[in-house]
């Protein structure tokens, strides 16, 4: 069984050692956290964590437990179910957010949705490496949420997992008084749904906080929504990496 998982993870191994990421920067004021942490490269190529392998066999025994259902609020999906590979970080998309944790050092990240927990297990890894902060995630889906119990709790215990919306819930788990130092935006790709989760999210930042954005090509209506937000007066430096994620800093 660990030989065919060695077999299994080879593949990965040669993705998130190798790869660079592209950077394709639209605000870039030269001070700010994020053009000094990427460089003037026109890629970055992050760090491998420690956590990587334990991360990826995490995948592959959750990718093998098959397609789950859909949270019943997930609206206009044609298809029901997904498996853990369909929606997961890729593992060097993976090590850039665990390079950024170790880089913020947050004391509070938000996620939302968890998902199956894989780019949870990639946050996590960061705190791990720094010993500070915690993961406050969320998702509505109690049957996806369990098994991303699982898997991050394999990685840390810096982590509470809500099984709610984040829309609903971030005023009932963040501390009062406190701020959202690093938040992922990843539940579902349309501009009405981000923005107004944006929107939430900005209320709880300050200076400096780091916003990630998931799945910015998933559909034109999501390209809009990016290319909307990366010109943002609100932001002083934003970033795509790749062509899924999208990365800002707060003014």
């Amino acid at each position: 069984m660990i030989q065919k998982i060695k077999q299994l993870i080879r593949p990965y191994f040669i993705n998130y050692i190798a790869r660079e990421i592209p950077l394709q920067w639209t605000q870039k004021k030269e001070s700010t956290q994020l053009v000094q942490w990427f460089g003037s490269a026109p890629s970055i190529k992050p760090p491998v964590s420690k956590f990587c392998t334990l991360i990826e066999k995490r995948a592959i025994i959750t990718n093998a437990q098959g397609e789950k259902p859909l949270w019943e609020g997930y609206q206009g999906a044609t298809k029901t179910t997904r498996s853990s590979n369909q929606v997961r970080t890729q593992p060097s998309m993976g090590n850039l957010f665990t390079h950024l944790v170790t880089l913020k050092k947050p004391q509070y990240a938000v996620e939302f949705g968890t998902a199956f927990g894989i780019s949870g297990m990639y946050f996590l890894a960061g705190m791990e490496q720094v010993k500070q902060g915690q993961l406050l995630t969320f998702d509505p889906n109690d049957v996806w949420a369990n098994l991303a119990k699982d898997n991050l709790s394999k990685i840390s215990q810096r982590y509470q997992l809500t099984i709610g919306t984040f829309e609903e819930n971030i005023e009932k788990v963040l501390p009062s008084g406190a701020s959202i130092d690093l938040a992922f935006i990843d539940a579902i790709h349309t501009r009405e749904f981000v923005m107004p989760q944006l929107e939430i999210v900005l209320k709880y930042s300050k200076s400096g906080t780091i916003i990630i954005f998931d799945d910015i090509n998933f559909s034109q209506n999501m390209r809009d929504c990016w290319n909307d937000v990366a010109k943002d007066s609100r932001f002083s430096a934003t970033v795509s990496c790749g062509d899924r994620v999208g990365v800002v800093e707060v003014k």
